[in-house]
């Protein structure tokens, strides 16, 4: 595991240098193939610094994605918390620039070079605070109708994920903005939407669904394999 960190300039210098090493020589080789030695050489550092922040390389890659989903998590919380339609769409620009500011790091996430599960996290974060959504009438009709709501839910995530890294093999071609309208007005679930247009609508606790959320995770588990 990473070692715990310390928050100083040297410190954040160093592990960035690492990993935007690492993140170079994922872009021309597989991970299986980068070493230590190979790390050190290229970001300039020996091996016993190498040693005081990470185990190994699949450390170093675990901290580049922790670092990443931790940001996102940060993101999407905001996301649900919004309460006016003013609000939502600017943190969906705020995250695709984020793409964009990092896109080598992103492309590599994204391409499953580093990690193949790093896109089911991300669904599973964005299922994680996505419960009120299946919030349903009581009676014989809630099971089906947050069925029907995570399944919409899902739908929406692969839409937007899909546009996501479209735009990540295109290079980044479009604006964060121009991706960020498009996710907001026809990838985000219409009860998203309507929770930022109308905040009276928005339940005050979240609703108890937890075997609708497995459900939802067992069928995210699949998606965004890509093979080569």
């Amino acid at each position: 595991m990473p070692r715990e960190r310390t928050d100083n300039a040297r410190t954040i210098v160093t592990r960035r240098n690492l990993q935007n090493t690492v993140v170079k020589l994922l872009q021309a080789k597989p991970l299986q193939t980068i070493n230590v030695k190979e790390v050190c050489s290229q970001a300039g550092i020996n091996r016993s610094t190498f040693y005081n922040y990470y185990d190994n390389i699949a450390d170093l890659v675990t901290d580049i994605e922790h670092e990443t989903l931790e940001w996102m998590d940060h993101m999407i919380a905001k996301a649900f918390k919004a309460t006016q339609q003013s609000d939502l769409e600017p943190v969906i620009v705020s995250i695709c620039q984020y793409a964009a500011d990092n896109k080598d790091r992103v492309q590599i996430l994204l391409s499953l070079k580093a990690d193949p599960q790093f896109r089911n996290k991300l669904v599973s974060k964005i299922l994680d605070y996505s419960n009120w959504h299946a919030h349903a009438p009581a009676g014989a009709a809630q099971a089906n109708s947050a069925d029907s709501a995570d399944l919409r839910l899902l739908f929406c995530i692969a839409g937007g994920l899909g546009l996501v890294q479209a735009w990540v093999d295109d290079e980044f071609s479009a604006t964060p903005e121009t991706i960020a309208h498009a996710i907001y007005t026809q990838s985000l679930p219409p009860a998203v939407r309507a929770m930022a247009q109308n905040p009276a609508q928005q339940p005050t606790q979240q609703p108890t669904q937890q075997t609708v959320q497995q459900t939802a995770r067992s069928q995210s588990r699949g998606y965004g394999r890509r093979t080569k």
